[in-house]
């Protein structure tokens, strides 16, 4: 598609907002950064979609590692992907998730956007 043609459908109504600060929390040092999301509730049903979406497509599932603290030690599993933008601030890092309609979600639109041709009730 030329750039020209590109329109940006994000799946989420606003954006999740993210930031990175001192964890005031960590009285010992092991965990000295804090990770916040805010998530506007308008945007909660809209993002578990969105994340079920990327579950549903193979090319989005991909293997990764995370910690186990039953075992102790990292493991492989499958995992997605959910990506933001951000920059460094006066307080930490901070930036927003606003990620694009999956073509499964875009189709799904088009679905439910289709005008009915019949005004007979279907039953």
């Amino acid at each position: 598609m030329p750039r020209n043609e590109y329109k940006f459908q994000p799946a989420l109504p606003h954006p999740i907002t993210w930031s990175v600060g001192q964890n005031k929390y960590d009285t010992e040092g092991d965990w000295p950064s804090q990770l916040g999301l805010k998530i506007p509730a308008e945007s909660i049903t809209p993002f578990c979609n969105y994340l079920m979406s990327l579950l549903d497509d193979p090319d989005k599932v991909v293997d990764g590692t995370v910690w186990n603290y039953e075992q102790q030690k990292e493991i492989e599993v499958k995992v997605v992907w959910v990506n933001g933008k951000g920059k460094e601030g006066q307080y930490g890092s901070f930036g927003n998730i606003n990620p694009q309609k999956t073509e499964a979600q875009r189709q799904a639109q088009d679905v439910r956007n289709f005008p009915q041709t019949s005004e007979e009730i279907p039953f």
